[in-house]
Formats: structure tokens, sequence, C-alpha cells
């Protein structure tokens, strides 16, 4: 990855990618739902002639994804304390899988609100889950152009939605669009296997006190760097965690849910909810589960539009490309927000220009100027937001609150998606191009927003980020004076016993290709000795000490 100036090594971005195959299933489920909305069969067979309220069946199969989503979030916390990372990875994946065949399944508009409630929920867990993950292993001056490479697998799945939904219009019948959401569980299959390989984080190790699978983790995580970086990266994460557990209160399960609200943690809080509305808020959704909808006012129809969709995604692939190249860990995250909030929010008023002379879709080179508009609002917001949402709402935290306070953020952003998912085809339908305002005005206000109050995390340890909002923090130097002689100590017995194992093993290769006795260090009467053997343990031979051999 020298194109990304990354250190990381070969085996660190392995672990990476893999987590970030979460990325990809997440964007293909949230994708696959839009271009399946725009196909005839799923219309004809969800909603046969005379079905009454059309549009709030389809605002309910989105919402009630939003739902799931909501319900996993609040429930991402206690699962993260509780069983770590890495287990909360597997188990939503396994029910993103689920809700798929629930989905592709499914014999009318009941089964598919459940296969996609299913499916938020298991979203609700993973979405937050991955960035914390990646966050929690990354190098502070490298850490967002690794939450980046999950951003960027949202968006190649997202493309892949696209493309999937493309197709499967030219299958027959209802085949297609089962084929197209079935599409979701082959991704969540291999995330799953390859999944063995991760190592859980440290930090959560060392928040459970689980000292010797912390520091194994540390050296299985950065296995290039020296003795000098394991130790300070040592005590400066379990000394801090130790200090945090010990200003606590109270320590039960599920109490961090509290302390966000509390004096002491709700200007962290209140920032990291304010930085993920963005995600809804700048309108991406609303153009993203309703591109149908929105090239339909620009005079296209039919494949046309899953045609377009498909192009569609390819922007967010190259914007999440720019991101990583020339944005992340380079600007800092103020200046990202606050200006990307102003880019997209000029994007958006020109867009509702075009709408306004050409949605009547007579010209054709002003709708296609309007849909070129769409594309390149979708490439900005990925050059901005796609994985900088993420990444400041998980650094924001301490690691106790980290999981807690990430998945409240994406919480309020899932039921803000909720309520914006139901009222947008009726929008849409009622005030067409009046309604880019609500977005463009949202826009403007959270760019001022970001600009006078966002706290910069850029390029700072996790450990001292706390720091910035005023908590204690430990005197590293002091720390490492004391605990270096000791680590030092671990580090040389732990070193030691891997020769001696290592030793060890080779001389018993070496004695099994010769013939000789695999156990050199006892000898020929290594049997004997370990089965305590001698005449006092036999009968008739009481008060007679024999040597093993003249027993035989």
């Amino acid at each position: 990855m020298v194109i990304l100036h990354l250190k990381a090594t070969t085996r660190f971005l392995w672990y990476v990618l893999t987590i970030s195959i979460g990325g990809a299933v997440i964007g293909i489920d949230l994708g696959v739902i839009a271009t399946t909305i725009g196909q005839q069969a799923f219309k004809a067979y969800m909603f046969p002639p005379g079905t009454k309220n059309v549009s709030s069946l389809e605002g309910a199969i989105v919402s009630l994804g939003s739902a799931g989503n909501a319900v996993g979030c609040l429930s991402n916390g206690f699962l993260l304390e509780r069983l770590g990372r890495k287990k909360v990875l597997l188990i939503s994946t396994f029910f993103t899988i689920v809700g798929a065949i629930c989905q592709a399944a499914s014999n009318g508009i009941a089964a598919m609100i459940v296969g996609r409630f299913i499916s938020g929920v298991a979203l609700g867990i993973l979405n937050p889950t991955i960035p914390i993950y990646i966050s929690e292993l990354a190098r502070p001056f490298e850490r967002a152009r690794l939450v980046g490479i999950f951003g960027l697998l949202v968006a190649v799945g997202f493309l892949f939605s696209n493309w999937i939904g493309y197709s499967a219009s030219f299958a027959p019948d209802h085949i297609g669009w089962r084929l197209a959401l079935a599409m979701q569980i082959p991704l969540a299959v291999i995330l799953m296997v390859f999944s063995g390989i991760l190592p859980e984080s440290p930090r959560w190790l060392a928040q459970q006190e689980r000292y010797e699978e912390f520091d194994t983790a540390l050296h299985q995580i950065y296995d290039d760097e020296d003795e000098a970086f394991y130790i300070r990266t040592q005590i400066e994460i379990r000394e801090q965690i130790r200090l945090e557990i010990r200003l606590r209160e109270n320590r039960k399960l599920g109490h961090a849910l509290i302390e966000l609200f509390s004096k002491k943690y709700i200007k962290r809080t209140a920032m990291a909810i304010m930085v993920m509305q963005v995600g809804i808020l700048s309108g991406s959704l609303a153009i993203q589960n309703y591109q149908s909808i929105l090239y339909e006012s620009l005079g296209y129809s039919g494949r046309g539009v899953l045609f377009i969709s498909g192009l569609y995604g390819i922007m967010g692939v190259i914007g999440q490309c720019i991101n990583l190249l020339g944005v992340s860990d380079r600007w800092s995250r103020r200046q990202t927000m606050w200006i990307g909030c102003a880019t997209l929010a000029v994007m958006l008023t020109i867009l509702m220009i075009l709408s306004v002379f050409y949605g009547h879709g007579n010209d054709g080179a002003g709708a296609r100027t309007g849909v070129a508009f769409v594309f390149l609002y979708s490439l900005l917001y990925a050059v901005f937001f796609n994985s900088t949402l993420y990444t400041i709402a998980a650094e924001t935290f301490p690691m106790h609150l980290r999981g807690y306070g990430t998945s409240i953020a994406a919480l309020c952003q899932g039921l803000t998606a909720l309520w914006l998912g139901q009222v947008t085809p009726f929008a849409f339908e009622a005030i067409h191009w009046w309604y880019y305002l609500v977005f463009i005005g949202n826009l403007v206000v959270l760019s001022i927003f970001y600009f006078f109050t966002l706290t910069e995390t850029n390029r700072i340890n996790l450990e001292l980020i706390g720091g910035k909002f005023g908590d204690d923090l430990i005197d590293l130097d002091d720390e490492i004076k004391k605990n270096t002689p000791k680590e030092l100590e671990k580090l040389k017995k732990k070193k030691e016993a891997e020769e001696k194992k290592k030793s060890k093993m080779a001389k018993r290769r070496d004695a099994k290709r010769s013939g000789a006795n695999p156990d050199p260090e006892l000898g020929t009467t290594s049997f004997f000795r370990r089965n305590n053997y001698s005449n006092a343990s036999h009968e008739g031979d009481a008060g007679i000490e024999l040597h093993p051999l003249e027993h035989v």
C-alpha cells in the first residue's frame, strides 16, 4: 500500500481488509434495495393491481430496515462490551445472511419487511463495530486511511448492488429481484470464514484485564515494530484504561450508556451525533434509496433508470479513492466536515435549479446535466464523508464508552433515516424540487456548526484524545520509567521460553530423523523416570532400590 503511504505491514492490511469485507456486505445490502424497488417485476409481484397505499408500502420496506438498524445500534454497545469486537463482527454478519434469505425467499410484502428488519438489526450492529475495530488496531497517523478502506468497500458493495440490480432486471418474472437480494449472502459467508485469522482488539483485552492475550495481540498486530514501541504502547494503553476504570463510579454492564449523557461526556455524545447526522440530513440517503423517483423527475424511465443507478455507484468508489489519497489523515477532521457540507450545499442548489427548468423531461441535454450533478454529488459525498463520519465518532470516546457512544450516534442517524425514508417518496411526489431546499438548509447549518464547535482528533492516540475534552490522563513518561524494567524482564523471559521451545523441538526433530530417543534430556531411562519406576512400587522388592534397567 505504498500509494497510500501506509506503514502497516501486509499481514496487518490483511486484517483490515478482512474486517472491511463487512463494508461490502453493508454496501450491497443498502444498495440492492434501491435497485429492487425500481424493478417493474418486483412492483408487479409485491403490489398487484388493486393494492392500496403503494407509496406507503414502499416507504415501509425502506423504513423498517432503518428501524431494525436503530434496534441493532441500541444493543451494540452491550454486545461490544461483553463479547468483544471479533465475536460481534461474526454474530452480526451471520444475521445479515438470515435477513437476506428472508428477503430473497419472501412471498409477499410482510416477509419482505421482516427480512429488511432482520438485516437492519444486523447492519445496525455491524456498521459501528467495523470502524471501532479498525480504529483500535490502527496507529494514530494512519487511522483515517485504514477506516477509509472500510468506506471504500462500502462504496464497492454499493456499486456491485447497482449492477446486480440492473443485470437482474433482464431475468424473467420474479427470479431477477430474488437473485439480486440473494447476492447479499456470498460476501457475508466469506467474511465469516476469514474472520478466524483476526486478532481481538488489544484495547478490549486490556479492558477485560486479559493482559497476556493483550501482549500477544499487540505483537501479532505490530510485528514490524521494535521493543521500545511495544513497551510504550503496552504501558500507554494498559495504564490509561486502568485509570479510566478506577475513575468510574459504576462498572456494571450497560452503565456506560447512562454515562454518555452525564455532564462529563455529554459534549462528546452531542458532537458524535451531529457528525453522524450529516450522513442523512445531507440528502444522500434520500437520493440513494429513491434514485428511480429522482431520475423519473428528470425524464428517465424503465430499465434506463437502473442503468443510470449502476453508473451512479461508480462515483462513490472514485470519491473514496480520492479521500484515501488526498483527504484522510492529511486534512483536519474539522476542515473536512465544514468544507464538505458547504460543497454539497452548492451541488444540491445547482441540482435543484436544473430540476426546476428541465424536470419535465422534454430537454435531453438538461436532463443529462441534472444526472451529471447527481453523480458529482455522490462523488463529493464520498470524498468528504463516506468514512470520515465513523472515524470521528469512533475516536471521540474513551475506551469504556466507545462502543456505546458510536452506536448511539449511529442510532440517532438511523432514527433520522427512519422518518426521512417514510417522508421522502411523498415529498418528491408532492413538492418536487422544493424538497432539495430542506437538505440545502441542513448542510448550511451543519457547516457552520462544524466550523465553530468540532473538536480536532486527527492523528492523536486514542488514549490521549480524552485530554482534548478535559479527561484525566496518565503521566506517560512517569509510567514508562516505572514499568519499563518489568516489561523488559517479561520480554526477556518470553524470548527465552520461545528459544528453549524452538531448541527442544529442533532436537526432537533431529533425534526422530536419526532414529534415536526423541527425549535426549532424559536419556534411555526417561520412560521409567516419568512413571516413577522403582523396586518399591513392586511386590517382593520392598526395601531394595533398583535402577530401572536392572529391574527390567
